[in-house]
């Protein structure tokens, strides 16, 4: 996975590496869970000591709209508990339904290659509950979803 060039995105590439370990997995192992995580990114230059230099201000085309985020998605295996990430990308503070996309199409792949996502796991936060809106899943104060 070292060489996997890991840019914004459902990470193809990942796919097609985790083809190879599924292959060789028992059916119990190829059920796992996709969680996804957001979370905001601060603008900011950092210094990193293993090259003395300093690393590019972070500015992600999402920026321009307001305080940027980045909404990760790992696949977790629930016999193994070995977690992957299988995509990234950068939002604004809104997000539309897109991301109801982004999940089929992760769900997509992750079928493809002989994996089975029984469960789709996230917080609460704005864009989380847009997308559960998408999927007509809603929840209120105090009510369970299981």
């Amino acid at each position: 996975m070292q060489n996997i060039q890991f840019k914004p995105g459902v990470l193809d590439e990942v796919f097609h590496k985790l083809r190879f370990k599924v292959e060789a997995m028992r059916d119990e192992e190829r059920v796992c869970c996709l969680t996804l995580d957001e979370m905001s990114l601060t603008p900011k230059m950092e210094y990193d000591a293993g090259s003395d230099s300093l690393w590019k201000r972070y500015t992600p085309k999402s920026y321009r709209y307001g305080q940027p985020h980045t909404c990760l998605y790992v696949r977790w295996n629930y016999d193994t508990m070995e977690k992957q990430t299988v995509g990234y990308h950068f939002t604004s503070n809104s997000t539309d339904s897109t991301i109801k996309e982004i999940i089929l199409d992760i769900k997509q792949k992750a079928s493809e290659i002989g994996l089975h996502i029984e469960a789709v796991s996230s917080d609460m936060g704005s864009a989380n509950r847009a997308m559960w809106r998408a999927f007509s899943i809603i929840c209120a104060p105090l009510c369970e979803i299981i």
